[in-house]
């Protein structure tokens, strides 16, 4: 190592000062000084290829974190599918299912926004069927937020860093009576002779007649489950029950 580092001083010496080596061989404190510099030279090339090397791999870890994030394909107006395999469900929002009012509608919507797109993940969470959960970001726009603000989906009131944002969202969507809140999806008055009012809530099925007692505070939400019957064999086939109102 000494020798080489001495063949090497004597090349850098008669480079750069244009003289030979041999004069400076006795000067002992020369030559250790140029060895010195050309040490720390090979140690900050050393440096520069390690992080040359980390930067790179930091680059492409980012990239396929990104990639990763891509949608491939929408299910519904609250979930999608990334590029990676995971389903990933809009946090604190829920959309209408197939065959209900609006799911075509909430689905193409949120298709127009993610769709082959690479997406961000917020507040993440995984809930208690192992689904994934986060509030979805294209750029800087909040899907969770527009989709509800749109009355495409409805909030569920899941405590959060944007809560207040999403109940705002709500609000706005309720008293402009779009999309699940409109006519169209909700209504107190029947719209046709089918006057039987079912109600789905909390998984239980109830139906109630003209002459119940509450019957005109009833609101059918077709968005998630209500329907509409002519008669009341039609609704107990569908597993409703009367309520106890209307006894």
């Amino acid at each position: 190592m000494v020798i080489q580092c001495v063949k090497a001083t004597t090349y850098v010496a008669n480079v750069l000062l244009g003289t030979e080596a041999d004069v400076f061989r006795n000067d002992q404190e020369i030559f250790n000084t140029l060895c010195t510099i050309l040490g720390v030279m090979a140690v900050v090339r050393i440096l520069i290829l390690v992080l040359s090397i980390s930067l790179f791999g930091n680059i492409m870890q980012l990239r396929d974190s990104l990639e990763r994030n891509r949608v491939v394909s929408v299910v519904d107006g609250d979930s999608f599918t990334t590029s990676d395999g995971r389903r990933i469900r809009l946090l604190g929002i829920d959309a209408p299912e197939r065959g209900r009012c609006m799911h075509e509608v909430a689905r193409n919507r949120l298709s127009e926004f993610v769709s082959g797109k690479r997406v961000r993940l917020t507040d993440v969470v995984t809930d208690d069927y192992g689904r994934i959960l986060a509030n979805v970001w294209v750029g800087e726009l909040l899907v969770n937020k527009v989709m509800v603000r749109e009355g495409l989906a409805r909030f569920r009131g899941q405590k959060s860093q944007i809560a207040n944002l999403m109940k705002d969202a709500s609000v706005q969507a309720k008293t402009s009576l779009v999309g699940i809140y409109s006519p169209q999806c909700r209504n107190t008055t029947p719209q046709t002779d089918c006057v039987i009012k079912g109600n789905l809530r909390a998984g239980v099925k109830t139906y109630f007649l003209p002459h119940c007692a509450n019957y005109h505070d009833v609101i059918v939400d077709e968005a998630y489950g209500d329907r509409w019957f002519c008669s009341e064999e039609e609704a107990k086939e569908e597993g409703f029950r009367k309520a106890t109102k209307c006894n």
